[in-house]
């Protein structure tokens, strides 16, 4: 009988189980009562046989149309089809038919991360195999450190790049090429596995208390402290800069423009314009300051700007109450105006200034109220303040400051109760006389304390008074629209002033003769 074999199939032909003949497409005679056994074959994909494989390939015939493949524990085979994907294939050993169409495989290793080309791309988007892998697409510029549970295995160039979950955890360091790099013990690995590599870079050791400048093309890439660090060198040339944090100290001005990107490195200290900045290096002046901005390297010395204002400034003693020679508790208001001339001795010398200025002129004042009277005091007021100068100007240099100007702002007599006014009070007359060789205390009369206690209560009076002058003026002052001449300003001043002196002198005198009075009772 006849027995016809198509394009693209082929025919194993059996007797007592053994290979006895391979049978090409065409037509062929065969006897029925042949105990031969026929097996046909379609000559596409995987050749498929629950027949032992080994013991099938020994007939020559067969083998030379099949592809045989052996695949590992830990490998998958992928085989395409003219450039199909037809399947995946785990451990074993395969044949594929090499008659009809174009075979290709691709092995992926389990073990190890591999880079995935754009066919085996397209079979992990389209099947489950994709969910077995961890994958990582390195973009150009940029390198990735491969390591299998937490073991640096190999470096990763640009490209896509995919490692089996099945055996390790599998991490990615990724790392852009374009940026500084710290030269540490893992980039020593890869320079070990792979010496080819170190002559990519540019190796940097910088020192404490250093600073590297890093530059590319005569720009500025970043900057670098104490560490080893490693510079790609096949983009573009590298320049590099190391500065001594603990030399110069101050920032030369070629770094100024660049200053924003060294954050961290260096100090910022602004001297105002009525300022002078002393530079305090290790608790040592160096030298003063003008107005300006200053920058400083942050070395292992202790930088600081002390800044000390040079504007005038004003003293003002409130209600300082001092005794005259007459025993008369007088409250003064005292101004007094000066400025720092001497910066460095007004640092090195003295704790608070204005403090110190204030006791200066405390002493001084107080000294010479204690040994004038009061008539005296009141007639001469203004040289009140010219002694206050002359006497701090002599003492000036020593405080680094200079006294421009000191006055009586005004006087008042001290709030206390009549009689213990009185008492305190008690009059001593301005010529000399002969002392009594002792004091005998008497009581004052009850109709004395009386004439005192409303001696004392007139001094509101008085001032009263002058408040109602005073703002009788200012009223007729707000409606008049023609201006004040200067000496109209001065004369008036200059009555106020002796409405003041004439109150206080009034009261006193009434007080001095009330006292005289009961002294001769």
């Amino acid at each position: 009988m006849k027995y016809v074999i198509g394009e693209g199939e082929r025919v194993l032909v059996f007797k007592n189980e053994r290979l006895v003949e391979y049978l090409k497409s065409g037509t062929y005679k065969i006897s029925r009562l042949s105990n031969k056994k026929y097996e046909k074959y379609v000559c596409e994909g995987l050749f498929e046989t629950e027949r032992n494989l080994d013991f099938l390939l020994q007939y020559e015939r067969l083998a030379e149309e099949l592809q045989v493949l052996d695949v590992q524990e830990d490998e998958i085979l992928i085989y395409y089809k003219d450039g199909i994907f037809q399947g995946g294939f785990y451990e074993g050993k395969y044949a594929f038919w090499n008659v009809v169409g174009r075979n290709s495989y691709a092995k992926l290793d389990l073990k190890t991360a591999f880079e995935m080309d754009e066919k085996v791309k397209n079979v992990f988007s389209k099947t489950k195999l994709g969910e077995m892998f961890d994958i990582i697409e390195i973009e150009d510029y940029h390198i990735a450190l491969y390591f299998k549970s937490g073991v640096y295995e190999k470096v990763l160039k640009s490209g896509t790049y995919a490692a089996s979950k099945k055996y390790f955890k599998n991490t990615f360091q990724k790392i852009d090429l374009r940026e500084v790099m710290v030269y540490d013990e893992t980039m020593e690995k890869i320079f070990d596995t792979e010496p080819e590599m170190i002559h990519d870079f540019d190796i940097k050791k910088v020192r404490e208390k250093e600073l590297l400048l890093w530059y590319q093309d005569d720009l500025f890439k970043g900057k670098c402290l104490a560490g080893s660090y490693l510079f790609w060198n096949k983009l573009k040339d590298n320049y590099f800069e190391i500065i001594d944090l603990n030399n110069g100290i101050e920032i030369d001005e070629k770094y100024l423009d660049i200053l924003d990107k060294l954050e961290g490195v260096y100090t910022k200290y602004e001297v105002k314009d009525y300022e002078a900045g002393l530079l305090i290096i290790d608790n040592q002046y160096r030298k003063t300051l003008k107005s300006g901005v200053y920058y400083f390297w942050n070395g292992h010395q202790k930088i600081e700007v002390y800044p000390v204002d040079l504007r005038i400034k004003q003293l003002d003693m409130q209600g300082e109450e001092i005794l005259t020679k007459d025993r008369v508790l007088l409250k003064f208001n005292f101004i007094a105006q000066y400025r720092v001339v001497d910066p460095i001795t007004n640092y090195k010398e003295i704790n608070n200034v204005e403090n110190q200025i204030y006791i200066l002129v405390q002493m001084i004042l107080r000294g010479y109220v204690g040994v004038n009277y009061l008539e005296d005091l009141l007639e001469n007021r203004i040289e009140i303040g010219k002694y206050v100068l002359e006497k701090v100007k002599k003492e000036e240099r020593k405080y680094g400051i200079e006294l421009l100007d000191a006055g009586i702002k005004d006087i008042k007599l001290a709030e206390m109760s009549g009689l213990e006014n009185a008492a305190y009070r008690e009059p001593v007359k301005k010529e000399k006389e002969p002392e009594s060789e002792f004091l005998v205390k008497e009581e004052v009369p009850e109709e004395v304390k009386v004439d005192i206690e409303n001696i004392i209560k007139k001094e509101p009076e008085y001032m009263e008074k002058l408040e109602e002058k005073e703002e009788a003026e200012a009223a007729a002052e707000n409606n008049e629209t023609e201006e004040i001449e200067p000496e109209a300003v001065q004369e008036e001043e200059q009555e106020q002033e002796k409405i003041s002196e004439e109150s206080a002198s009034a009261i006193l005198e009434e007080l001095s003769k009330i006292l005289a009075k009961n002294s001769k009772k």
